[in-house]
């Protein structure tokens, strides 16, 4: 008896200190209406698989303590809403999870109870999005392979989206150029939020300018976007900074190839509901560079740094306001050699600077008016300045001498204010209205030097103010419970060429089934060229003053017709089919040639006259297969096939740049919980895509140069005779200790694969050369949570 009474009791003992190893957390939240930011008191949350569930209270608040470490999915539902289901959701020791949920009223305020739950980690947060919309998580882009903790790497997984190179987040929709993006942070237009942007390819950079852990759930748009989205043709990227908590301070360090990183969150005052978020990253190749400086001198060194914060201030009666920034500075450049026989290629004799820096600062006031009408109100000043400067070591016989290339120096500052209101005007119908004030100033001048004469004159120069206003409206109406229709119109006006337009919006849906639905959706879209389009100058032969032949350009537009249908057997699995066209028109050419701003990529020396005589077609079907993580696995296959054309300025129809003919992903991962409370994770990609067309090379024009000179007024005739593949690895092991999670990343681009850069100069042996990527690129990282 006694013997039996040692063994449980020693047992007993072992178990509870089993269990005790085992670190809790906490996930909190808050409900809300969609449209109408008002919060819900009495919604009902469940943990699935958890036999746990709890009640918002007055302000729509909600809290699970101390749980297990581990996955959960979250149901949250409230009477007259449609309840959705939220899978995924990773809860670790050093952070708790908080979660703002937002619920769409449903047509149906009854039988709530027949309405099966919605999965909205795939649908888009803007409830006027119907078509070509999805939204993504910060803890997706962590955990995809190939994503580097990249908001725009992350955008190249879904479908009929592919980037530019490995090397490059900017990003290519439906056949479309990257510069016809918008970017947008907090509600307002913002410069290209990328370090490094504007080097390679108009519309991207290297790396976006803040960390992902700063996001909440954001939207992106490839197609017939809403009416509130103007000044973009191919795209929208619409991002939300999270808010920090609210109720105890959390802090994380991380330490990787690419950079050292610190964030800080907590509450402003104890007890109190604001809160602030901060996150600064420094550039590890900028503490590394300066001490070897042979491997200076022939390679770029890319230094970078920003930060990045949010200040949530709720104020009871009068709203909430909240303020946010974001600064980041960015420079690479390269010294060369003064010895001829190190010039095996142009880039070994070049001294070459560039710079881009930009910032935005932003104040927002939101304040629901009744329980039915909700209005934003955002003032925001953002800017942004590009320094190219590049030399190069023309002279054999005095390998010293630097002759410059060119020289180009840009800055742009921009004042925003933009107030949205939203009004629910019953469960059926539900308006949105606003008005956004662009004001800009821009600053512009540049140099180059001509391939065929060698003079060295202007090209740009540009010191102006313009103003972009634009309004909406747009309504979503439920006509029966499974039939939605939402119409809209933008309206807006550029000075710099005092052009109005007028872009209606509509798209509606159809659910025959709880299982399927059926889309349909169309839009008019319009977009203003680069700044420096419109300073192209030239001398005016009869005054002697600079003249700018580009100043009165259109600006190029797009219809958008897109259909669309989804399949979700379960909750956890979906299906999504899209086929779309679009029509541009209005699109800036060199007449008499093939040259079209369909195909702009970038372009230092640019100086085309252009006309809005061109057009193109983009046409195609995307596809998506996506099983949601369960059971430590999930997997997701998008691909699409597409067909890019343009016809340039001598009428003739040619494929575009970006006309790869298909691209497909393959995403899978793979997680095991080690030791009850640790996470160890496999993740991996494959991408298979069609290479882009490139212009043939002036063989003559490149020999007298000693440089790739493009004949960019030709038709792009060649590209890459292979198939183009990139293989992605992404190996993590987390550790939750009591108070502290600790996560070792070894992430792999381009594992396998082979990706083509374009044409090069062999100078030692007077040939041109194919330029093709196929290294690996290794980044390997330790994260501490606290």
């Amino acid at each position: 008896m006694c013997r039996s009474f040692i063994i449980f009791a020693m047992s007993f003992l072992f178990a509870c200190y089993t269990l005790a190893q085992i670190p809790t957390q906490n996930i909190r939240g808050v409900v809300m209406d969609a449209d109408s930011r008002e919060t819900l008191l009495g919604a009902t949350l469940i943990l699935m698989d958890q036999n746990r569930g709890t009640i918002s209270d007055q302000q729509g608040r909600f809290v699970f303590e101390n749980l297990k470490v581990g996955r959960y999915a979250l149901k949250a539902s409230f009477v007259g809403y449609e309840p959705v289901l939220i899978p995924e959701l990773l809860l670790s020791s050093g952070k708790e999870l908080n979660l703002e949920i937002m619920l769409v009223i449903s047509a149906s305020e009854l039988d709530e109870v027949t309405i099966r739950p919605t999965v909205r980690k795939d649908k888009a947060l803007n409830s006027m999005a119907i078509v070509s919309a999805r939204t993504f998580s910060v803890e997706e882009s962590q955990r995809y392979a190939g994503a580097i903790d990249d908001p725009g790497r992350m955008a190249g997984n879904f479908a009929g989206v592919t980037t530019v190179g490995t090397h490059l987040n900017a990003i290519v929709i439906r056949g479309n150029a990257p510069k016809g993006l918008l970017w947008r942070l907090e509600g307002v237009d913002v410069p290209v939020p990328s370090h490094f942007a504007g080097a390679n390819v108009a519309g991207g950079g290297s790396l976006t300018m803040f960390s992902s852990q700063m996001l909440a759930n954001s939207d992106f748009y490839t197609g017939a976007f809403a009416a509130e989205y103007g000044n973009a043709t191919a795209g929208v990227f619409d991002m939300q900074l999270r808010n920090g908590n609210s109720h105890k301070a959390e802090y994380s360090m991380k330490i990787g190839v690419q950079g050292i990183e610190a964030s800080a969150e907590g509450p402003l005052k104890r007890g109190g509901t604001a809160s602030y978020l901060m996150n600064y990253r420094y550039s590890t190749m900028a503490l590394i560079f300066p001490l070897l400086p042979e491997i200076r001198d022939d390679n770029e060194i890319p230094v970078y740094q920003d930060l990045s914060f949010k200040i949530h201030l709720p104020a009871g009666k009068a709203g909430t306001f909240s303020v946010w920034g974001l600064g980041g500075l960015s420079h690479t450049s390269m010294e060369g050699f003064n010895d001829p026989e190190q010039w095996k290629y142009p880039e070994n004799r070049v001294k070459m600077d560039f710079h881009y820096n930009m910032g935005v600062l932003g104040i927002s006031h939101s304040k629901s008016l009744s329980n039915r009408t909700y209005i934003q109100t955002k003032l925001a000043v953002n800017a942004a300045g590009q320094l190219y400067d590049k030399k190069s070591r023309l002279d054999y016989s005095n390998p010293s001498m630097l002759f410059p290339l060119f020289k180009l120096e840009s800055t742009r500052g921009q004042g925003i204010l933009s107030t949205k209101f939203t009004h629910v005007a019953s469960p059926r119908l539900t308006l949105v209205s606003g008005v956004d004030i662009n004001r800009y100033r821009y600053e512009l001048s540049g140099k180059s030097r001509d391939h065929e004469t060698g003079l060295y004159s202007p090209g740009l120069e540009g010191l102006d103010h313009a103003s972009l206003l634009e309004g909406y409206f747009q309504a979503r109406y439920m006509i029966l419970k499974n039939v939605s229709i939402v119409a809209g119109l933008n309206a807006s006006w550029f000075e710099t060429n005092q052009q109005y337009s007028l872009e209606p919006r509509i798209s509606g849906s159809w659910s025959p089934h709880p299982k399927h639905r059926i889309s349909l959706g169309y839009g008019n879209h319009s977009q203003t060229e680069p700044l420096f389009v419109y300073f192209v100058s030239r001398l005016d032969p009869v005054t002697g003053q600079p003249a700018y032949p580009n100043k009165n350009l259109q600006r190029m537009a797009a219809h958008h017709f897109v259909l669309g249908y989804d399949w979700s057997p379960n909750p956890l699995l979906r299906l999504k089919i899209e086929p779309y066209y679009q029509y541009l028109y209005d699109v800036p050419v060199v007449s008499g040639t093939a040259y079209s701003m369909i195909n702009f990529m970038s372009d230092w020396t640019f100086d085309q006259v252009l006309s809005n005589e061109g057009t193109g077609i983009n046409r195609g079907i995307d596809m998506t297969i996506e099983r949601f993580l369960q059971k430590g696995m999930y997997f997701m296959i998008t691909a699409s096939v597409y067909d890019s054309k343009y016809t340039g300025g001598d009428t003739h129809t040619y494929r575009s740049r970006f006309d790869g003919g298909y691209v497909a992903n393959l995403l899978a991962g793979k997680e095991w919980q080690v030791k009850k409370k640790d996470l160890l994770a496999v993740n991996v990609k494959f991408s298979f895509m069609g290479p882009y067309w490139h212009h043939p090379v002036d063989v003559s024009a490149t020999e007298q140069a000693g440089e790739i000179i493009y004949e960019e007024n030709e038709s792009l005739s060649y590209r890459y005779s292979r198939l183009e593949s990139i293989t992605d690895l992404s190996i993590s092991y987390r550790i939750n200790s009591r108070r502290i999670s600790s996560i070792l990343t070894l992430q792999v681009r381009n594992l396998l694969g082979t990706q083509y850069l374009g044409k090069r100069y062999n100078l030692e042996k007077r040939t041109i050369e194919e330029q093709l990527f196929t290294s690996p690129v290794p980044f390997l990282s330790y994260k501490m949570e606290f």
